[in-house]
């Protein structure tokens, strides 16, 4: 009996690879387009942020402006030239005034300072003064290595602390020509150490620092006070590191 043509197993398997194909092809079709659709979802809420950040950036600038028009007024009666230019010149000003309402931000013109010390010594010390040449003694403010600001004093003074100790101090000032003469107040916020010397002489080299304070005074208002820990001397200096941001911006 003769076999119909769907009954032949090559047609049959034709068939089969037809209808698989299909579906495989209806498959990666609904794949793709899922996948264009949840880009398209995407890129609209991509769009909706941006928008809302334009809408807001343009917001802000026509806050700005608003108040920008004032000192726009204040500087075409003020300055020549353009618009731009005016308000430029304006700006200019205000960063020239800025150093007379910040303290901070005044030239240093002036710095004193006072150290007093006490060191463990066997020395006993009637009280008095050292002077000449080998009695003068140094505070500077150091950065990388580099005096900020140095002050020196001329003498220095001794007594009899307690048994076993001796109390020194140094009144120090600021050459006229020091390198920091005319620079803003604020460098001295953030030196890397204080560095406290003693001549040999009166102060032996590695001597043991029991306590001390310094106090410095910038422009004769502008004051800070720096605690000296106990410590072994490097040689003739004594270290303050806690001297970061001392000096307060009040009048």
């Amino acid at each position: 009996m003769a076999k119909r043509w769907y009954q032949s197993v090559g047609v049959r398997a034709a068939f089969i690879l037809a209808v698989g194909g299909i579906i495989v092809t209806g498959i990666n079709t609904w794949h793709a387009r899922s996948e264009l659709k949840q880009k398209n979802e995407n890129y609209e809420k991509e769009i909706k942020t941006k928008n809302s950040l334009i809408v807001e950036k343009d917001s802000e600038i026509q806050r700005l402006e608003t108040q920008l028009i004032p000192f726009k007024t204040i500087a075409i009666e003020k300055f020549t030239g353009s618009e731009q230019e005016a308000l430029r010149k304006l700006a200019n000003k205000l960063q020239e005034l800025e150093k007379y309402i910040d303290p901070l931000k005044k030239p240093l013109a002036s710095a004193t300072a006072k150290v007093e010390v006490v060191i463990k010594t066997d020395k006993q010390i009637s009280g008095g003064r050292y002077t000449g040449d080998a009695a003068y003694g140094v505070l500077a403010f150091l950065k990388n290595g580099q005096q900020l600001l140095t002050t020196i004093a001329p003498y220095t003074y001794a007594h009899q602390y307690a048994e076993g100790e001796v109390l020194y101090k140094l009144d120090l000032q600021m050459h006229a020509e020091n390198s920091a003469v005319g620079k803003p107040i604020e460098i001295l916020q953030t030196p890397d150490w204080i560095q406290i010397m003693f001549q040999p002489f009166v102060v032996p080299e590695n001597s043991y620092v029991v306590k001390g304070t310094a106090s410095v005074v910038i422009n004769g208002n502008e004051r800070a006070e720096f605690k000296i820990l106990p410590q072994q001397m490097q040689g003739k200096n004594i270290l303050i590191s806690d001297v970061k941001n001392k000096f307060l911006a009040t009048q």
